[in-house]
């Protein structure tokens, strides 16, 4: 539609793969390199995950296009299969001859055996290539499993690519899966690019387009990566529709209010038709149904000294308690006790407090019960008569309360705990997300509400949990010699594209990237890593921390 306007030759940012417009980041050439060495091996799996968006097909696409012409590729790209229908689909991608008739697992095995063993004579060897890999059931990855245990004169004529979400890996490390996971030749999680790389990538794609001149300036760019987080598909579509907004507007250029414009569109049409896309595996989604268990357990470091945040915050004791890491929960744990209830209509009037819900359960507006729906979700369970703040020190986070502003809760960006107080009754809810309305959870059940009555009836005092990195018993200051400037400093580095100093002291370079980050974000600029500085920059650099927005 705007190709014209702009002298493009075809649209720059479709979500469909394109190998004109292929543009391999550091990352994806990183992972290129584990995938090629990993099928030098001889059998085995090779395992590929990544978050929604972040380029595991072009990763894979670029990967297929230097395969020698002595492998056969079978691509399943459904893997919602059983055994029977996997090793069918094997065999058609093969074209290897079965009885469609009378097709049971042990004649499709040693069809597909047979094969093989054959192709190995002629000098060839086979490769399976599993997208969307997280839904095969146990039992289709036992008989994949199985199929490269087929081998002649000590070789093996088949290797197994594995290409899923997040949530693969958790599944891998089940016990009954135990013998394929020490199969795994290579494997790499994708990461969404950086904003260096987010840069380049926008501007590859409208040259190979064709565009004559900078239609996204390059302070743009920044915004673009805020939005996107540096995830591909989700950089297609901001830019896609701040070009069509640019082109109802009859302006050559794009501006920041198209842009925000843009991601609010995007946000609409993610509700309808993107979500199942782009969030199905996400912890946004379905969230009152199930809770997906999306982290691995395994204990972060301890830091050596106590954790405490900067001024205008409280931090609460950390005792040892029991907390249950959601990849230990089985799926009927990971469920609310309570059902959950259709998602209640927009309050109207402001000053109605919960009076127009008359199915609304207040009971649940305990304290207890609100933490408890904090920690499910950061992906854990707590036993409701253990939810309290003690419990963040086994999960490694911090429980942290304070009263606060609504704006600056925004600015915070986390899901946290919040006090509503009427004139006779005071409940607490879970404020969820925020995009022009305020979504809160009390108990199972969501309810919609607007800034006003959000205004009237918060009483300003939260608790929120997040993960710090190190010690944070004093903020980060100029002149500092320590390992956590070193860190501060990578981070910096890696979230604005920048090479790695390994920077151990805390110079006035440091200090202009800490102001920028915190104009960025709205935070005052003084170039001091305070607690609300950290907790913005580690949940920046990991797209899959609970956030607001």
């Amino acid at each position: 539609m705007y190709q014209d306007f702009f002298s493009l030759k075809e649209q720059p940012f479709s979500i469909s793969p394109d190998p004109d417009f292929l543009f391999l980041s550091d990352r994806h050439k990183e992972a290129l390199a584990h995938l090629m060495y990993g099928l030098q091996g001889n059998g085995g799996f090779v395992l590929l995950t990544g978050e929604v968006g972040t380029g595991k097909t072009t990763v894979c696409r670029a990967l297929l296009q230097d395969i020698s012409e002595q492998i056969d590729i079978a691509f399943v790209l459904n893997p919602a299969q059983t055994e029977v229908e996997l090793l069918a689909t094997i065999c058609d991608q093969f074209k290897i001859d079965y009885d469609q008739q009378r097709a049971s697992l042990k004649s499709l095995f040693d069809a597909i055996s047979g094969w093989m063993l054959h192709n190995l004579e002629k000098g060839r060897s086979a490769i399976v290539l599993i997208d969307e890999a997280q839904h095969l059931s146990f039992a289709v990855l036992e008989q994949l499993r199985l199929l490269t245990n087929i081998e002649s004169n000590n070789k093996k004529p088949l290797q197994v690519i594995l290409i899923g979400q997040t949530e693969l890996q958790q599944k891998l490390k089940e016990n009954q899966l135990r013998q394929l996971a020490q199969r795994i030749t290579a494997r790499y999680h994708l990461l969404p690019l950086t904003l260096q790389e987010t840069e380049y990538y926008i501007q590859h794609r409208l040259n190979v387009a064709g565009a004559s001149y900078p239609i996204f300036d390059t302070k743009l760019l920044k915004r673009v990566f805020k939005y996107s987080r540096g995830i591909p598909r989700l950089i297609n579509l901001i830019c896609d529709r701040s070009l069509l907004c640019a082109f109802s507007q009859n302006t050559p250029k794009v501006t920041a209010n198209m842009i925000d414009l843009a991601v609010k569109e995007i946000d609409l049409s993610l509700d309808q038709d993107l979500a199942k896309d782009l969030f199905k595996y996400g912890w946004r989604v379905l969230f009152l149904v199930i809770l997906i268990a999306v982290t691995a357990y395994q204990a972060p470091k301890i830091w050596h000294h106590l954790m405490q945040p900067e001024q205008a915050f409280e931090t609460v004791s950390e005792l040892h308690l029991n907390v249950i890491p959601a990849e230990q929960q089985t799926q009927e744990q990971a469920v609310f006790n309570s059902p959950v209830s259709t998602t209640a209509p927009l309050i109207q009037d402001n000053l109605s407090w919960f009076d127009n819900y008359p199915a609304l359960d207040l009971s649940k507006g305990e304290y207890a019960t609100a933490l408890q729906t904090l920690y499910a979700v950061w992906g854990y369970q707590v036993e409701l008569s253990r939810a309290n703040c003690e419990q963040a020190s086994r999960a490694s986070l911090l429980c942290v309360s304070t009263n606060t502003s609504l704006d600056r809760l925004t600015t915070l960006n986390y899901p946290a705990v919040i006090e509503l107080a009427s004139d006779e009754d005071i409940i607490y809810a879970v404020l969820y997300r925020f995009e022009d309305q305020f979504e809160l959870l009390i108990g199972a059940q969501k309810i919609i509400v607007d800034r006003d009555w959000l205004t009237e009836y918060w009483s300003g005092e939260l608790t929120l949990l997040w993960q710090p990195p190190f010690d944070v018993t004093k903020p980060l200051k100029f002149g500092e010699k320590s390992g956590r400037v070193m860190w501060l400093a990578a981070q910096l580095n890696r979230l604005y594209g920048l090479p790695d100093t390994q920077k151990d002291r805390f110079d006035w370079k440091l200090k202009e990237q800490v102001i920028e980050f915190q104009e960025d974000n709205g935070l005052v600029a003084d170039g001091i890593a305070g607690q609300q500085t950290l907790m913005l920059l580690v949940q920046q650099l990991d797209p899959k921390i609970p956030s607001l927005l």
